[in-house]
């Protein structure tokens, strides 16, 4: 069945809503879990000096996959262009991008423990609405990474939720958008994954503009890993989040 969609076009504020779809995982499901530092060239030049209104959040769906791409490898092009290497930015193909991102939008999307989060603004000039940005939430998955090292007062076992992508637009950065973003992939792990332990996001060691956005949205940080990606070691570092929950304000402090 279809589960039609609603939007709203007027500014969100914290906790994001975006429209409700059914379950993916019942109250009953598990925790799904398995047993040098370098410098960023990224400037403010990108970023947005107001806030950033008039936005609609959204489910993601199979046609976006293009879109998402362009976001990501332009955040990949902009922010780690040192901390990568031109070698390993060029191995890069968005074709098979879009074609992994279309693949976990593509129905039954309901089947999976994921979800995507889209952000649209509308065009001024032309009304038409345009993806501004996206964040994605899944159970955790660490066999992807290794070495992983987390700090005292955390273990692995705390966390049944990770936000795994999030991305906003090159000029529209710096507004709010990302907040709102990872409140609207931790509302969807919520509502529809049965998240209620803790969650994680990984960012390079390296990304000293994203560590210290996940410090200024609430995050503490929480462990270390080795990420290997098209043969590179990337060094990354987590930042999270105690309680889904109460963070988003569903259950008490």
């Amino acid at each position: 069945m279809t589960v039609p969609e609603t939007t709203n076009t007027s500014p969100v504020s914290i906790p994001v809503h975006i429209p409700t779809l059914p379950p993916i995982r019942s109250t009953t499901s598990s925790r799904s879990t398995s047993s040098s530092t370098s410098t960023t060239l990224s400037t403010v030049s990108h970023l947005s000096d107001r806030p950033i209104a008039e936005v609609t959040f959204r489910h993601g769906r199979v046609e976006d996959a293009p879109y998402l791409t362009d976001l990501q490898f332009s955040n990949y092009r902009y922010h780690y262009k040192e901390l990568m290497g031109d070698s390993f930015l060029d191995r890069l193909v968005p074709a098979d991008m879009t074609k992994f991102h279309a693949s976990r939008l593509t129905p039954p999307v309901d089947q999976r423990e994921m979800g995507y989060v889209v952000a649209e603004q509308k065009d001024p000039k032309t009304g038409e609405l345009g993806v501004i940005g996206m964040s994605q939430v899944i159970v955790p998955y660490w066999d992807r990474a290794h070495s992983h090292r987390f700090y005292e007062g955390w273990s692995q076992d705390d966390f049944d939720c990770e936000i795994d992508t999030l991305y906003v637009k090159l000029g529209v950065q710096g507004g709010g958008l990302g907040r709102k973003l990872v409140f609207g992939a931790m509302q969807e792990g919520y509502d529809r994954l049965n998240m209620r332990g803790a969650v994680i996001i990984w960012t390079m060691i390296g990304n000293i503009q994203g560590r210290e956005f996940y410090k200024r949205i609430g995050c503490e940080e929480v462990g270390e890993r080795i990420l290997e990606v098209n043969g590179v070691e990337l060094e990354c570092v987590a930042y999270g989040f105690r309680d889904i929950g109460r963070e988003l304000g569903l259950e008490s402090k």
